[in-house]
């Protein structure tokens, strides 16, 4: 089975379907095929996940990966953001090679790590696992080959666990959990990775920043299940730039 060496390596392969790729694929074939060709997706609140992953799960891989512009630094600092020289600073700051976040991004999610990790639920999930373990396997439903990342993988691999930030209240992350298609994501890693159990730790962004720890149901586990095989089979057929569907 395949290995990848740098995380570079993994993301632009494309050999191996990820869960990411999926997604790109419900979207419909061109979408699925502008991704593969070097699109990108950017957000605030992709950036702002991935702040936050990296600092629980990866802290040694911030400075590698992040570029915090703190306005502070400007070289005008009575002078506001839209002055010749403090825009001139900004525009190269965003230039560099790195993941561009500001001052205000960085402290928040440093409040949200700090919040998980004096979770002593949360403490003892994390003391007891690995982080962003990397895993290739075929899929013998549809004989496609497959790849993940797992978050957190507790027990010797008996239970996958995934940390999420949400802008709304833990209560709803139901609703937000099949919006986002968390279901086919929890369901495509278990079965990849032969665990027994998934789960979603998670935190929100606003204060007080309330913690949810959620446990997959079979329901739950099954629905993903069949989103992502049906997704498969699809990639495996001839490709289509019309999207067919019953309603």
């Amino acid at each position: 089975m395949k290995t990848f060496k740098t995380d570079e390596e993994y993301y632009g392969d494309w050999e191996y379907t990820t869960n990411s790729q999926l997604g790109y694929l419900k979207k419909g074939w061109e979408y699925y095929e502008m991704m593969n060709q070097g699109g990108k997706i950017d957000s605030l609140a992709l950036r702002f996940g991935n702040l936050v992953h990296t600092l629980i799960l990866e802290p040694k891989e911030f400075q590698k990966k992040f570029i915090v512009i703190n306005p502070d630094d400007r070289p005008e600092p009575t002078k506001s953001m839209a002055s010749k020289l403090n825009k001139a600073w900004k525009i190269k700051m965003e230039d560099r090679d790195g993941i561009v976040i500001t001052m205000d991004q960085y402290n928040l999610a440093l409040n949200l790590r700090d919040k998980l990790l004096r979770s002593s639920e949360v403490k003892k999930i994390l003391d007891s696992s690995e982080k962003e373990v990397p895993k290739c396997w075929i899929d013998f439903n549809t004989m496609s080959k497959c790849k993940g990342k797992a978050d957190i993988v507790v027990d010797g691999g008996e239970m996958l666990v995934d940390i999420k930030t949400t802008s709304k209240p833990v209560s709803e992350f139901r609703k937000s959990a099949y919006r986002y298609n968390y279901h086919r994501q929890a369901a495509f890693y278990l079965d990849g990775f032969g665990a027994k159990e998934f789960m979603f730790i998670v935190i929100e962004t606003q204060e007080p920043y309330q913690i949810g720890i959620f446990r997959c149901s079979e329901n739950f586990i099954d629905q993903g299940r069949e989103e992502y095989v049906r997704l498969l089979e699809f990639k495996n057929q001839p490709k289509t730039k019309i999207l067919f569907e019953e309603l």
